[in-house]
């Protein structure tokens, strides 16, 4: 079977989204380079399967190179934080959606960035290298008719797209951040609530974040890889998923979504808000009147969830 009907249905992609890099006939693991298999078998059915697995489908809808995903999928039950302000927790409830920020609107002037300007010479190179590699060596069946200049030429072009390209992409990426811990963070609510004595966050888990969406497998929801910058480049397709050694403590968590036709500084994503709130807290600092009108709120919008009490403010024992 080597025709591709490229007819992607939503459950065929939530399914390779959920099994992504595991046959889901034999269970295998498929391994970098292999190919995963995306298709329909007797009835209809969805499938996404090893090269080994392949002859199971009727219907094979696409055959791609697999490529471990950027970032790491935390485990179901992982607790993932989203501390913010009143405001925006009212407009969370209001709206019954999420909001995205796009990457170029946010603070960290590094997002989406490979590495620092200083070091794009050597990136440069290691691109330019392959792209005159990949124009002198083609697939079988092709051949080369070009100059040294034709091929230098044509290389820098490339190179050119790739930066255009990257550049551009942070005004299509939209951005979700989530905080990943088993207890609440100090050092979150200082960071993340611009009134402190306003502020509140919700808590959910990786599998109520990924229901609230609605399973939505364009949503990609992961774990930041933090780099030493000095040493080591974001990849092409790795860029969002990378940030700077230097914010490790954030134990970030995000959910990235792509409109290229967008020109909006944020996305509003409906969410079910059963599935994404399991608690919320109010800040150490906040007033007690807070808890009875973030309550209030809950209740005026159908959020079956009362204030849980910080456990920053637990009374101790000298």
């Amino acid at each position: 079977m080597s025709t591709t009907t490229e007819r992607f249905t939503t459950e065929l992609e939530r399914l390779a989204f959920e099994h992504y890099g595991s046959c889901t006939k034999c269970g295998r693991k498929i391994r970098e380079a292999e190919h995963a298999n995306y298709g329909y078998t007797a009835g209809d059915v969805p499938a996404y399967v090893c090269d080994d697995c392949a002859g199971s489908l009727s219907e094979l809808a696409a055959r791609r190179y697999f490529m471990e995903r950027p970032y790491d999928v935390p485990p179901e039950d992982a607790h993932l934080w989203r501390y913010m302000d009143f405001a925006k927790y009212v407009s969370l409830l209001s709206t019954r959606a999420l909001y995205f920020c796009r990457a170029d609107q946010f603070e960290d002037i590094y997002e989406g960035a490979k590495g620092p300007k200083r070091r794009k010479e050597s990136w440069d190179n290691h691109y330019l290298t392959f792209f005159r590699d990949a124009i002198l060596h083609p697939p079988p069946g092709y051949s080369v008719d070009k100059s040294e200049e034709d091929v230098e030429e044509e290389a820098r072009r490339l190179l050119s797209q790739l930066e255009a390209g990257g550049r551009a992409s942070r005004a299509n990426t939209f951005i979700s951040c989530w905080h990943e811990s088993d207890h609440e963070s100090a050092a979150m609510w200082r960071l993340y609530s611009r009134y402190l004595p306003n502020a509140l966050a919700i808590r959910t888990s990786f599998r109520g974040l990924y229901r609230a969406l609605g399973r939505n497998p364009h949503i990609q929801i992961g774990r930041v890889r933090y780099l030493d910058m000095n040493k080591q480049y974001a990849g092409v397709n790795e860029a969002f998923w990378r940030k700077r050694s230097s914010f490790q403590h954030e134990r970030e968590v995000r959910a990235i979504a792509t409109n290229f036709r967008s020109t909006e500084f944020g996305k509003m994503v409906e969410c079910d808000l059963a599935e994404l709130i399991e608690q919320v807290f109010v800040s150490p600092e906040a007033p007690r009147w807070l808890f009875d009108v973030v309550n209030a709120v809950n209740e005026k919008f159908g959020v079956g969830v009362s204030v849980t009490e910080s456990s920053l403010l637990e009374e101790l024992f000298f």
